[in-house]
Parts: C-alpha cells; sequence; structure tokens
C-alpha cells in the first residue's frame, strides 16, 4: 500500500499545489503499474506450472492408453477365440472346451488420468491458458473420459462372464470374486441357458474391447498431437495415421516407431522453438 503524505510546508502558490499532487499521482501510477508487473509475473508463473504439469499428465495417458490397447488386444483375441468354439460346439451338438487366455505381456489396464484437468477447473486455472489451447486440451480429456467409459462396460461384462462361469468352475476358490483368467472351468457343467449367456458376454466383450481401442486412438492422437503443438484441424487430420500405424504397421508398436511418446522430462513445443 502506497502511503500519501501531506507536504512539509504548505502550498503558497498553484505551481507548489500542481506538483505536488503530480508528485502523488505518479507515486500512484508507479504503486499501481509495480503491483499488476508481480500479479502478471505471478500469472505467468502459474501459467506455465499448469501447462508443464498439464503435459506431465498427458505424456502419462499416452502411456496409459498403449497399455489399454494392449489389453483390449489380448482380450479381443481370447474371446474371439472362445466364441468360434462356443459356435462349433453348438453347430456340431457337443460340448464345448473352455479357452484357456493367451499369454499376456502387458500390464493390467488402468483410466487415464484427469486430475490436474480437474483441479485446475475447479480451481478457475484454465483462464490463464490460450483459449485455443485450453480448448485443445478438452477435447483430450472428453476422449480420455469417453475410453474410461469403454473400461467400466468392459470391467461390467467381466463380473457377468464370472458369475455365469461359476457353474463351471473347477476350484470354487476361483469363481466371481476371484475372476481369474487362468482359472479351470469345465463348460459341461453349464446348461444351455448359461452357455448361451456366456456366448452373449462373449461377444459383447468383443465388441467393446474394439470399441475401447478405437476410443483409446483416438485420445492417443489428440494428446499426441496437443502435446506437440498441434492445431485442432491438424490433430483432425493425424487420427487417420493414428489408425494406420496401429492397424497396419504393427499394433502399439507400429504406432509408437510413428508417433513416440515424449519423455517425461521434454520441453514443450513452444520451448524447443
Amino acid at each position: 500500500m502506497l502511503d500519501v503524505h501531506p507536504p512539509h510546508h504548505a502550498a503558497h502558490t498553484w505551481r507548489d499545489f500542481l506538483i505536488h499532487i503530480a508528485t502523488i499521482v505518479v507515486g500512484l501510477l508507479i504503486a499501481i503499474g509495480l503491483e499488476q508487473s508481480v500479479e502478471a509475473l505471478h500469472h505467468h508463473h502459474q501459467r506455465h506450472q499448469l501447462e508443464a504439469d498439464l503435459r506431465a499428465e498427458g505424456i502419462r495417458n499416452l502411456h496409459i492408453a498403449i497399455t489399454t490397447l494392449d489389453y483390449c488386444d489380448w482380450m479381443a483375441r481370447w474371446q474371439s477365440e472362445q466364441a468360434r468354439e462356443l459356435d462349433h460346439a453348438a453347430a456340431q451338438g457337443r460340448t464345448p472346451v473352455y479357452i484357456q487366455s493367451p499369454p499376456k505381456h502387458t500390464l493390467p489396464f488402468s483410466r487415464p488420468s484427469d486430475a490436474v484437468w480437474t483441479v485446475a477447473q475447479t480451481s478457475n486455472m484454465l483462464g490463464l491458458l490460450p483459449r485455443s489451447e485450453a480448448e485443445r486440451y478438452a477435447h483430450d480429456y472428453y476422449d480420455a473420459h469417453v475410453a474410461t467409459g469403454q473400461l467400466e462396460h468392459i470391467n461390467e461384462l467381466l463380473y457377468e462372464r464370472a458369475e455365469v462361469l461359476d457353474a463351471a468352475a473347477v476350484d470354487p476358490n476361483t469363481g466371481p470374486l476371484a475372476m481369474h483368467e487362468n482359472a479351470a472351468h469345465d463348460l459341461s457343467r453349464m446348461n444351455k441357458e448359461q452357455l448361451d449367456r456366456l456366448r452373449e458376454i462373449t461377444g459383447h466383450l468383443i465388441v467393446e474391447s474394439r470399441n475401447d481401442a478405437n476410443y483409446t486412438l483416438t485420445m492417443y492422437a489428440l494428446t499426441w498431437g496437443t502435446l506437440n503443438g498441434f492445431s485442432d484441424d491438424e490433430n483432425t487430420r493425424s487420427r487417420s495415421e493414428v489408425n494406420a500405424a496401429y492397424f497396419h504397421d504393427g499394433g502399439t508398436a507400429g504406432l509408437l516407431k510413428k508417433f513416440p511418446i515424449p519423455a517425461e522430462n521434454s520441453p514443450a513445443p513452444e520451448e524447443n522453438r
């Protein structure tokens, strides 16, 4: 706060009075300017910290996306094989065989992170970002939210699957509460209604796994583009290239080769220029 002191001597002329008023005005302007400069520097620091935090969360989500894609591929292949066996057995009038899961070379999937974005929203920090940048991040997190919803659908189906397969569990310790993919099951213990329900759930798992892979690829494309300074239009155009890299160039290996995940401490594009 600026203290305004009275003059040591009374102003005897208009000139003295105007000089005194001008001194006060200049002092106030300097104080206001300093205050605004400090506030601007503070906001500048807050913006860069927010951008750094959003970038770090985006990089984490790219890693999560790769794990999710591998998981969805594993789940779809496993359930497709089980569906074929259930269909063949029904056509041949025999008891189907339970298909054990293929080797899983990936970590269990996890949900994309949105902690930084949520805190920024609730604390009104998003106003520190340029509008175009905030919009790009909003699109990223929207698709992350959609992908998370797909993961929830898969989880629900897995619970239903475990409940149906409980009737065929060889070891009672691998019932609905265990849900281990390598659990042994004897499908001859299931009646026709239970087998039909298992086939239905199996088909849903295949569809949901493929859907989640598509949503996750969209999230990967938008997040990767945003982290690399792409505009909204460039992000939209890159989605087809991301899909091609995944579906035609070798899954996640092909995707990572063409669209590699930035290093954890890599600078943002603006800092590279």
